[in-house]
């Protein structure tokens, strides 16, 4: 009786810690969705608020952009309290924050008022961005699958983000910008409370001792410096290329070329939806093939696909399939470079080093939109000829990578 005991009570305990696991797991992945769906509300009205306040430009352009710089500078601060207070309480203070930002912008009455909850809140909230959150998940719970993992978790992203667009915008045309803002903050109070239940108190506090837990037979190996400057170069063309040409300015594009709102979201939220096939796709690409040539091919297409769009007329049509096919190209890229960043490093600091990355992501993203705004609708065709050229250059650097 006692052997058929401490036979049970193994099985007992590993079914525990597979619900457990599964658990913070459905918790993460409802707060990415939620949360990214909400923080697009604040750039997806920023226009509208502008009109409807008769503000100048710049006072709803800069919270949106501040929100973005608070973000990267965030992150590494955020991986480094995820990895010490654990997931259940940061998930819960950043859905909060969120949640209060966007219910105070709808009193919003000057322009210092979105500036701290535009601005600082909703920047803060996005601080734990769904890469930081995506690599604590896939590379201790989900070790042997991590790139399968790391692609679903930033596939909700791009999910949430494409649900986001196309309620906020409708309901916009139909209801007005403060009844969307309030909407959005009800419901991410909600989801805030639904991840406290769903997420065990404790869990994540040990992640750090547990960090090399069954870990591939490579860890230990010290990566090269000029290794990861590479890897960070090519999260700085990334960025580039994705937020700061397309995410920030598409829009802008579309409605420049006579779309309205609600065509330039569902542009929007075609290049999303497909940007979360993408990382589902690429996640489980690459843990099957090298990281190394997948990044080659993504970013090649990525240039041709930049290279093309001056050369179009810019009708809805090929906008839409500029859409599909550049967010189905962009979301690939993410767990093939987190699968090549993760080589040589241990579960810490994998997180940490991907919130540094991040930051190097959002650095290119701030250049190229802060010259792409320099020179205006006239030199889009230069924007996207550059940023192209710069895509091949990623492919190069990834090629020198080793797997």
């Amino acid at each position: 009786m006692a052997s058929l005991a401490s036979g049970a009570e193994p099985s007992v305990t590993h079914l525990q810690a597979s619900c457990a696991t599964l658990s913070t797991s459905a918790a993460v992945a409802l707060a990415i969705f939620v949360g990214c769906g909400a923080r697009v509300i604040p750039a997806l009205l920023a226009i509208s608020v502008q009109r409807d306040l008769n503000w100048p430009e710049s006072y709803v352009i800069g919270p949106v952009a501040l929100a973005v710089a608070v973000s990267a500078l965030g992150a590494p601060l955020a991986a480094r309290g995820l990895l010490h207070v654990g997931a259940r309480s940061l998930l819960f203070v950043s859905l909060l924050a969120l949640s209060a930002s966007l219910a105070l912008s709808s009193f919003a009455t000057s322009a210092w008022h979105l500036l701290l909850f535009w601005g600082i809140g909703v920047g803060l909230s996005g601080s734990l961005s769904a890469f930081v959150l995506a690599a604590m998940i896939g590379f201790r719970e989900h070790v042997r699958h991590c790139g399968t993992s790391f692609g679903l978790f930033t596939s909700i992203q791009c999910l949430g983000s494409a649900t986001g667009l196309l309620l906020a915008s409708r309901a916009t045309e139909a209801f007005g910008w403060h009844v969307v803002v309030k909407a959005g903050a009800a419901i991410t109070l909600a989801a805030a409370f639904v991840v406290v239940l769903m997420i065990r108190p404790g869990r994540g506090q040990a992640w750090r001792e547990s960090s090399t837990f069954d870990r591939p037979s490579y860890i230990g190996v010290r990566p090269r410096r000029w290794a990861i400057w590479r890897i960070a170069a090519i999260f700085f063309i990334c960025g580039a290329s994705t937020t700061g040409l397309i995410d920030s300015r598409l829009a802008m594009l579309c409605m420049g070329n006579g779309l309205g709102l609600t065509s330039s979201a569902d542009v929007l939220a075609i290049l999303a939806i497909c940007g979360g096939i993408g990382s589902a796709v690429s996640g489980a690409l690459a843990d099957r093939y090298p990281a190394r040539i997948l990044l080659i091919l993504y970013f090649a297409v990525r240039a041709l696909a930049l290279l093309w769009l001056p050369l179009s007329s810019f009708s809805v049509g090929e906008l839409s399939a500029f859409g599909a096919l550049f967010g189905l190209d962009a979301a690939l890229t993410f767990p093939a470079l987190a699968k090549l960043l993760s080589r040589s490093l241990d579960q810490y600091t994998m997180v940490a080093m991907m919130s540094w990355m991040m930051i190097a992501h959002i650095f290119g993203a701030a250049i190229t939109s802060a010259w792409v705004g320099f020179v205006g609708m006239a030199g889009y065709p230069v924007s996207f000829t550059v940023v192209g050229l710069m895509c091949l250059i990623a492919a190069g650097l990834a090629g020198a990578s080793q797997d």
